[in-house]
């Protein structure tokens, strides 16, 4: 399984193979090493953050968020470019175009498990089927405690 992060200690991205023996992940940059509990990974799935100790984890597309958004925008300038230009047939073309390839991307690509505190990522990890997809109310409880943890750190320098 691959794991990718930000490493708490040098704040940079880092990557990391891991396999179920493996006792600790070290961060590709810095090379501090993560001591990963013990009942983390069970033979099934991913029971744990191996970054951080949050047990809430959830599923996602594995394709770039910003890639998808820039697929939709472009098909919805061509689209408004053809309707001014008074071709409806070109309009809907270009439209259903981008819904075909959406549909097709949703098909091919394959899924992730990622960390809601962390948003540490797993690629490779058996057992997704047996976690929940993205929730807001969780993703909207870490947001708002690391809000609260930032502005904790400013009143405290």
């Amino acid at each position: 399984m691959n794991v990718t992060f930000r490493c708490p200690t040098c704040d940079q991205p880092a990557f990391a193979k891991f396999e179920r023996e493996s006792a600790e992940i070290a961060c590709s940059r810095c090379g501090v090493k993560f001591p990963v509990a013990a009942d983390s990974v069970t033979g099934k799935q991913v029971t744990q953050c191996l970054i951080c100790p949050s047990t809430e984890l959830f599923t996602r597309k594995d394709f770039p968020q910003v890639l998808g958004v820039a697929i939709v925008v472009l098909a919805a300038v061509v689209s408004s470019v053809f309707w001014y230009l008074h071709m409806p047939w070109w309009t809907y073309g270009t439209l259903f175009l981008a819904a075909f390839i959406d549909m097709v991307l949703y098909v091919m690509v394959g899924n992730q498990l990622q960390c809601y505190r962390c948003q540490a990522q797993y690629r490779g990890v058996p057992g997704l089927d047996n976690h929940e997809a993205f929730d807001l109310e969780t993703h909207e409880k870490y947001r708002q405690q690391a809000a609260r943890l930032a502005e904790a750190s400013k009143v405290s320098k």
